[in-house]
């Protein structure tokens, strides 16, 4: 029985909290200093899980289960799949928000509420999706460093597949899970950022900006994966992580650009309405 890396454990809680917490500061933020209706931050939240949690994922991982072996064979199919994945996943949240602001929010369509819709809608993945997988990600660690696959009745390939998943998780580096605590940081920004784009489709009255916001979460998800891999391929598993994570800066560094540009934009308009009726 092998001895658990406390670094690795510790690294996981602080990532499984900071998940959990920072979007619920975020909430706080949003409602304090900008006032956001809480109908707006819930809407926020039932838009991914709509989404993303009831709809888009359940179908990925049918799909992905039906083509296991052609993925793992085939990169030219890989290579698709990863386009498919990207642009379904830019079709599904960004219509989400665009039906939450044609609909349910018709009457908030403000900046403000555009930050507080991607806190959400943001909030949610981090503390559902992303914290749950990093809590699943402990328990494996903690259960698999402690398991010794030649005490257990399984057969051959089944005792072969515990022995990998053990030599992965003692591949694994202990800063490994801040990583995806830091990634989360940046995807909020990207959804805020996101959501701000598609509110435009109703400030402008045009429905590019919708389409913008498609393109935009397509093309950041699929270069942060191609990338990741490419730098994976060539120079190893933290290159590869540590230039998906550049990805992610890069894409939080243009939506923070687009959440202030707009900000001003939407000050600037308020001033002319006021100004208009003195």
């Amino acid at each position: 029985m092998d001895a658990v890396d406390t670094r690795l454990v510790a690294s996981y809680a602080v990532a499984i909290a900071f998940d959990v917490l920072m979007p619920v500061g975020m909430v706080l933020w949003a409602r304090r200093r900008l006032g956001v209706a809480w109908k707006v931050v819930g809407w926020g939240a039932a838009a991914f899980a709509l989404s993303q949690l009831l709809t888009r994922l359940p179908m990925v991982q049918v799909a992905q289960y039906f083509m296991r072996d052609a993925l793992k064979t085939s990169s030219v199919l890989l290579g698709v799949w990863i386009v498919v994945l990207s642009l379904t996943a830019g079709l599904f949240e960004e219509t989400a928000r665009l039906w939450a602001f044609r609909k349910p929010l018709k009457d908030f369509r403000r900046w403000r509420d555009a930050v507080g819709f991607g806190v959400g809608h943001g909030g949610l993945e981090s503390a559902l999706l992303v914290g749950g997988l990093a809590a699943l990600g402990l328990v494996n660690v903690i259960a698999l460093s402690r398991l010794d696959p030649s005490t257990l009745p399984l057969k051959p390939e089944q005792v072969a597949q515990v022995v990998e998943a053990k030599a992965t998780i003692a591949a694994l580096d202990w800063w490994m899970p801040l990583l995806g605590a830091y990634e989360r940081l940046g995807s909020m920004v990207v959804h805020i950022a996101l959501s701000v784009v598609v509110l435009q489709r109703f400030i402008r009255g045009e429905v590019k900006w919708y389409w913008l916001a498609v393109g935009a979460h397509a093309v950041f998800n699929a270069l942060t994966v191609v990338v990741g891999k490419l730098a994976n391929a060539a120079w190893g598993q933290q290159a590869g992580a540590f230039a998906g994570e550049a990805m992610v800066t890069v894409a939080a560094l243009v939506g923070l650009w687009v959440i202030l540009y707009f900000r001003r934009v939407d000050a600037e308009r308020d001033t002319a309405a006021i100004q208009a009726l003195t």
